[in-house]
């Protein structure tokens, strides 16, 4: 009776935690595209929000690396394997794809737009 409450416990503990994307396999994350520099400014925060639109195509035509950002798991991945990318910035995404834990990378299969994003500037406000 006991190893039946344990497993239970154990199996009910499993569906809770969301799985991280394994190297390798294919998965669909929900998040955004930016740049690389301003994603990584927004990980450190306590909140992970999208940069803005604007802000974040200017400085991918300035040659800027492209990334998702996954805000659940608060990891960013540099894309690869979509020439959209400029396209789809501004919008909530479902992006289905490979990841590349160790090089922290996604290979883009598909994107499908969710919605709008709510903009957030990297800077912190002025006191």
């Amino acid at each position: 009776m006991i190893r039946i409450s344990l497993l239970s416990i154990a199996f009910t503990a499993l569906a809770v935690i969301p799985p991280s994307p394994r190297s390798g396999t294919s998965v669909t994350v929900n998040g955004w595209f930016s740049d690389k520099g301003c994603a990584a400014a927004k990980l450190t925060s306590d909140e992970v929000t999208p940069n803005g639109t604007t802000c974040v195509k200017k400085c991918l035509d300035e040659g800027a690396t492209p990334v998702f950002v996954d805000p659940k798991a608060r990891a960013i991945y540099e894309v690869r394997d979509h020439a959209s990318v400029k396209e789809d910035v501004g919008y909530y995404l479902e992006l289905t794809g490979v990841v590349d834990e160790k090089a922290k990378t996604i290979s883009v299969q598909s994107v499908k737009r969710l919605g709008d994003v709510i903009q957030m500037c990297a800077r912190p406000p002025k006191k």
